[in-house]
């Protein structure tokens, strides 16, 4: 199996020159916008380009040029949101474009959230880019190997009323967030600049808004993308689970009617093992990504809500961060999960099965699926670090949550000292104020007894 693996592997990535026929692979929303945003320049419309006469590529070639200048956009914002972090002058902030400081008199609540999107996006364009004419992004819609496509099995009717749903969420949310923060930033700088510097950053304002729709939509879309791809490996998974469920709970009968069966259920699952190994050579990098970046970003946030001095803005702007990193580890992190369970979920079945009368060949290949199904994880990693599973998860989420309290023991006790010393600083001012109101009145005590004893001499020698 492990031959099976590399073989694969090897024919998958075969390189860009490799000649792909697409057939009759069904027709996925998600490609469409995923072109919009500067993900890919071709896909399944691709046009075949076997025999002597080449299809035209100038409109690949100009979909890919396009696909370069969105990359190369949002690096320009994620080394921008990094030098701006270190910049005070407001002069210059403006000049870059950052109006944050009109909104917070400590910029970097506002910053830090805004450099994880952005680097994120960034990560997640290049991955596109780079591996795009591998095609690994499309599995398991359609595998890629020996230079042949086979087309996958139809989308079940709850995929696609999920797809539905999800994009109308996701173009909701895209035109909520772009819409809002470009009347934010508009607000902003048309109350706070006079009419020449308005005039003067308005390209920012138009550059900011186009960024924030192609930062959110690739955010979105991504997300929806790959709970699509791991629904589709699911269900796979746990239709060979249940046929090894059911053969399992049959009757016996007779020694070697279940042979074939057992064989067929092998390969099955060994194919879709292969698929998801497959499809993690790509998908591996986007929640090392994603999630890598997200994690921090959350605990900024949280963090933010908890011991910043928070206004309006920074209120609204603080919980929508941190509900959206929430939704979309979460959507990314259960969904691969998902995946792992249905894989290991018929080794109950299997081993019942182990115990029957069989052939040595066929003993062999159920030896092989036990040891698959309970052995090494199946499911999608995270750069080859783990396989994410529903204990990973838990893992993941403990340690944050340790280490969050941690912190905030940490700035609770500091905040304390601090409020002690501010305490400690005010009545010593207090005391400093009133020795120095004693020390007032008592001189001018000492000045009027002063002057009355010099009246009563004047008086006495007068008389």
């Amino acid at each position: 199996m492990a031959h099976q693996f590399e073989q694969r592997k090897t024919n998958s990535k075969a390189g860009p020159n490799k000649e792909i026929l697409y057939e009759s692979a069904p027709k996925l929303p998600y490609e469409g916008f995923f072109k919009l945003f500067g993900l890919l320049s071709s896909g399944l419309d691709q046009e075949p380009r076997f025999g002597p006469i080449k299809a035209d590529r100038t409109t690949v070639k100009v979909r890919r040029f396009y696909c370069q200048i969105v990359t190369a956009m949002l690096w320009f914002f994620t080394v921008r949101g990094f030098i701006l972090m270190f910049i005070d002058d407001r002069g210059i902030q403006i000049i870059m474009g950052d109006i944050s400081g009109f909104w917070h008199d400590y910029r970097m609540y506002y910053l830090m959230p805004q450099f994880y999107y952005a680097l994120s996006c960034a990560l997640v364009a290049t991955t596109f880019l780079y591996k795009e004419r591998e095609y690994s992004w499309l599995i398991p819609f359609v595998t890629i190997s020996q230079h042949q496509t086979t087309s996958a099995r139809p989308i079940p009717v709850r995929h696609s009323l999920r797809t539905n749903i999800y994009i109308t969420f996701n173009v909701i949310i895209v035109g909520g967030v772009t819409g809002s923060m470009g009347y934010l930033y508009y607000k902003t700088a048309w109350d706070n600049m006079d009419a020449h510097t308005f005039r003067l950053w308005a390209p920012w304002l138009a550059v900011q808004v186009i960024w924030y729709f192609y930062m959110t939509g690739i955010t979105m879309f991504t997300m929806s993308y790959f709970n699509l791809v791991t629904l589709h490996m699911e269900s796979k998974f746990k239709a060979v689970s249940q046929e090894i469920e059911m053969l399992a709970e049959s009757d016996p009968g007779p020694p070697g009617s279940k042979n074939d069966d057992l064989i067929r259920l092998y390969y099955a699952h060994n194919d879709m093992c292969e698929l998801v190994d497959e499809s993690n050579s790509f998908w591996q990098l986007y929640l090392f990504y994603i999630i890598g970046s997200y994690i921090p970003n959350f605990c900024y946030v949280m963090y933010t809500l908890f011991f910043a001095d928070l206004d309006t803005l920074l209120g609204i702007f603080s919980w929508f961060v941190l509900f959206h990193t929430f939704l979309v580890m979460a959507v990314l992190s259960l969904s691969a999960a998902d995946v792992s369970t249905e894989a290991h979920a018929p080794y109950t079945s299997l081993h019942t099965l182990s115990l029957l009368q069989l052939p040595i060949d066929i003993e062999v290949n159920m030896s092989t699926f036990l040891h698959r199904v309970r052995g090494p994880t199946i499911g999608y990693s995270i750069l080859d670090l783990f396989v994410v599973t529903n204990s990973s998860i838990s893992n993941t989420i403990a340690a944050i949550a340790s280490y969050f309290l941690i912190v905030a023991d940490f700035s609770r006790s500091t905040v304390n000292q601090g409020l002690l010393q501010k305490a400690a600083e005010k009545q010593a001012n207090a005391s400093r104020i009133a020795s120095q109101a004693a020390s007032k009145i008592a001189g001018q005590m000492t000045k009027i007894a002063t002057t009355e004893a010099i009246t009563s001499m004047v008086t006495k020698g007068s008389n």
